[in-house]
Formats: C-alpha cells, sequence, structure tokens
C-alpha cells in the first residue's frame, strides 16, 4: 500500500461568525477615530501649528490602522 494513505486528514476550519466584509472595516473605523482624535487633541494643545497638526494625525491614523488590524486578526 503507498504511503500516502497513512497520512492523517487536514483539520478542520470553522467558517468565521463574522463576515469578511464586516472585518476588514475595523482598520478603516479605528484609522479614522485615532486620526481626528489626534487632530482634536494636536488642535487643542497647540491651536492652529501645522507642524504640530500634520504629524499628530497622521500618527493616529497609524496607530488606529495597526489596532484595527490587530483587532481583526482576535476575531
Amino acid at each position: 500500500m503507498p504511503e500516502s494513505r497513512k497520512r492523517p486528514g487536514h483539520p478542520y476550519h470553522k467558517p468565521a461568525d463574522i463576515p469578511t466584509r464586516q472585518r476588514v472595516k475595523g482598520r478603516i473605523i479605528w484609522a479614522l477615530l485615532l486620526g481626528i482624535l489626534g487632530l482634536l487633541l494636536s488642535f487643542s494643545a497647540g491651536g492652529v501649528n501645522y507642524k504640530i497638526i500634520i504629524p499628530s494625525t497622521l500618527a493616529g491614523v497609524f496607530i488606529g490602522y495597526f489596532i484595527g488590524k490587530k483587532m481583526e486578526k482576535k476575531v
């Protein structure tokens, strides 16, 4: 008998409870929320100073993106 018949079968992969379309939105939502939060905090702290507003907003967007990405992998 060939050896390939002695191999164990593939493990069962349970389908996800949350649809793919709904899971992908986590990155976008968190990026927007933390971007707006960074914008508001930098505007209230530094006034109309674009050297402070732009980097803090971008930092908020990047941090929110990675938080959303991490959240999607846990589901």
